[in-house]
């Protein structure tokens, strides 16, 4: 970021007048929630009674420039009601849709769809999934009379990424507005990112919605209370401090939490996910966004982080070391909102990956649960000694976090001619157990009775096979 010109006196004659200078202030209101809204009326309007509103104001702090470890480009923050909000993440609320060419020629890729659906399917081809995070700023919630502000493009991004073309997006909107509502702040007050609060539930439903491994040994964290200066205060001047209490995770040694390179979980991520790692933030380290995974999933989490240029920095780190892939199953993208409006998505090639070594034939943890089952007869004694029945199972977590569903799992439904536990499965139950690849045992099973799943379209052709111990 270029230092700003330092700030010079003026003669009294030349400096502008009061008058002018609240107009100029009330001008930059306006601007945000009128000029910038283009064709959302409905935004717009939400913006008004948020901040054109008694109590908001525009703050411009020349000569103050934000550390880079803040992730912050710009010297403008708008207070209201004691709460600070960053400019670029009002002007992101309400400009017309990102999804549409900008008016003016621009230099950066301003397009996310082409980045984020090139990334998408090389990791798929590389037997990796992709879930994508994107952080909804306070500004969006600072109306709280009214439903989350959001840019009129955000929906058909959602819809073209999940319907299209079938990659996760996790939308926070409604779960950050639920806490908002329970009294649960999911910001801080004087800094343009989630408190540890939100970011903990977030957290957890990340883990929910993407852990890979069966839960492990517990993490222990350590709970501490600190205070510090939030990236908005500092950045208009103040020295206010504002308290909150976090909780560090320790690894397994008792050493403060460290990314795993060869967890097959990744993160990759912005100052949302460093600001309580990265003690340069002010706000402590050991407890930000991957730590908190770990300890939500009892697993370990890689991550690769920067605090700015969420839209293409951690992509462009990952190239630079593609065997951080060589494990993986899953990688979580996390990018703050406002870089669908003001990013640089760049479509970036990975480097053709290494063949992924195969699953071992020892016996691991597989836990998923039933999506559809193999129909079977009336079993009270049967003809046949053994039989094997087939059930698709996903949501899946494995020992190794190497497998993804969903997957075919085969085990016998009949042993010595009666029914097992097995046949007893239903769609939706949960269900844990040992299994090997059926590679592995297919020549010496693969002829008896077997109830297959009925698949007239061939949809599971190749859906991955395991047996169960």
């Amino acid at each position: 970021m270029t230092n700003p010109p330092r700030n010079t006196s003026q003669p009294r004659d030349q400096m502008p007048s009061l008058t002018v200078l609240v107009s100029l202030g009330l001008f930059s209101i306006a601007h945000f929630t009128f000029v910038l809204s283009g064709e959302s009326p409905r935004e717009a309007e939400a913006l008004t009674r948020a901040f054109a509103t008694p109590g908001a104001q525009m703050i411009h702090a020349n000569g103050q420039r934000l550390r880079a470890s803040a992730g912050l480009d710009t010297a403008e923050v708008v207070t209201r009601h004691g709460h600070h909000y960053y400019r670029p993440d009002i002007e992101h609320l309400n400009a017309r849709s990102f999804l549409r060419k900008p008016r003016r020629p621009a230099s950066r890729r301003w397009d996310p769809l082409p980045a984020i659906i090139s990334f998408h399917q090389q990791l798929k081809a590389a037997g990796i999934r992709l879930v994508l995070l994107p952080v909804p700023s306070k500004a969006s919630l600072a109306n709280e009379a009214s439903s989350p502000m959001v840019n009129e493009g955000y929906r058909e991004f959602l819809r073209i990424l999940r319907s299209d073309h079938g990659i996760e997006v996790l939308d926070l909107v409604p779960l950050l507005e639920k806490l908002s509502r329970q009294g649960t702040p999911p910001f801080l007050q004087g800094d343009s990112h989630w408190s540890p609060s939100g970011m903990s539930e977030v957290a957890r439903f990340v883990a929910e919605k993407a852990s890979v491994q069966p839960p492990g040994e517990p993490y222990q964290i350590v709970e501490r209370s600190l205070s510090s200066i939030g990236d908005l205060t500092r950045l208009m001047g103040k020295a206010t401090k504002e308290p909150l209490s976090s909780s560090m995770v320790l690894s397994q040694n008792d050493e403060v939490w460290q990314p795993r390179p060869g967890a097959p979980f990744l993160l990759l991520g912005d100052s949302f996910s460093n600001i309580y790692s990265q003690e340069g933030m002010g706000w402590g380290k050991g407890a930000g966004l991957a730590e908190v995974l770990s300890l939500e999933m009892s697993a370990p989490v890689d991550r690769i982080a920067f605090n700015s240029d969420g839209a293409f920095a951690s992509r462009e780190a990952l190239l630079q070391d593609p065997a951080r892939l060589a494990n993986k199953s899953v990688v979580v993208w996390q990018f703050a909102m406002r870089e669908l409006s003001f990013g640089d998505w760049k479509v970036l090639a990975l480097p053709e990956l290494p063949p992924r070594p195969p699953l071992q034939e020892k016996p691991q943890t597989l836990e998923g649960t039933i999506l559809k089952v193999a129909e079977l007869p009336t079993l009270s004694r049967t003809p046949f000694r053994q039989a094997v029945r087939e059930v698709l199972l996903g949501k899946i977590r494995s020992g190794s976090g190497r497998i993804t569903g969903p997957v075919i799992l085969l085990g016998y439904a009949v042993q010595d001619h009666l029914p097992t536990g097995m046949a007893r499965w239903e769609k939706g139950d949960r269900v844990s157990v040992q299994v090997i690849p059926w590679d592995t045992v297919e020549p010496g099973t693969g002829e008896l009775q077997r109830f297959s799943l009925q698949d007239p379209e061939q949809k599971l052709k190749k859906t991955s096979r395991f047996w169960m111990k």
